[in-house]
């Protein structure tokens, strides 16, 4: 489905990703693991064409995409949620979600029923559907945050780090909202710190170290990894 091949992107003079090879299959969740600063959040803005590779080549649906414009990649249909949520703060909760199917064009009645659908796997945010999204807790901001990524009706949806800052209860949520969305047929492509959670949610997983791709593994033998375990789960 999406297929990275020897990816390299660059800040000015600094390479921040040094041959990058992965790929997302259909239906999966895939997550990406690594210190700050490892490329996590690099890979996703040069997937979503924020950055373009000096190197390589990303291939989505059998087409090269690693010099589209990010409107582009959006109409494509792969939707990145960056991290700090970013949602716009003097807007309601319901333009907030309207904003997400920008790259779309729908009937309001459909936009209506989307707006709808995303409701349901977000009941928290119904009673709050008119409130200015600045007045929102941090949890509830990145639920609007998801739901707009939502309404572009996405086939890949990319989450940078989206229980940072959260409380543990509401860190649960969000992850049981992506087990969620994954099982009514979302990819999810993860970059996240917190490896115990987003490794008991996901099919396979990237361990990035300066860059690189230092292993990968499906999920459930990296949780046993011994490397993974003393570095991102407090093991020995």
């Amino acid at each position: 489905m999406l297929k990275l091949e020897q990816i390299e992107s660059r800040y000015g003079e600094i390479v921040a990703l040094h041959d990058i090879s992965l790929e997302v299959n259909q239906g999966e969740v895939v997550v990406l693991l690594g210190v700050n600063g490892a490329g996590k959040s690099t890979t996703l803005k040069t997937i979503s064409g924020l950055m373009h590779p000096t190197k390589g080549e990303i291939v989505y649906q059998g087409k090269r995409i690693d010099r589209m414009s990010p409107e582009n990649i959006v109409r494509d249909r792969i939707v990145h949620v960056p991290e700090g949520r970013k949602v716009f703060p003097g807007l309601t909760v319901r333009e907030n979600l309207l904003m997400g199917s920008s790259n779309r064009k729908a009937k309001k009645a459909d936009l209506n029923k989307d707006i709808e659908e995303v409701l349901e796997i977000f009941p928290d945010l119904v009673p709050l559907i008119d409130r200015l999204a600045w007045s929102l807790s941090g949890g509830q901001q990145q639920m609007l945050a998801i739901g707009r990524g939502l309404m572009a009706k996405p086939e890949i949806l990319m989450l940078d780090e989206p229980s940072l800052g959260l409380a543990p209860v509401i860190v649960k949520q969000v992850f049981q909202t992506i087990q969620k969305i994954n099982k009514q047929g979302m990819t999810v492509l993860l970059v996240e710190q917190n490896a115990n959670m987003s490794l008991r949610v996901a099919h396979r997983g990237y361990v990035l170290e300066n860059g690189r791709v230092a292993y990968s593994d499906t999920a459930e033998n990296l949780l046993k990894e011994n490397k993974v375990q003393s570095a991102y789960l407090g093991g020995h």
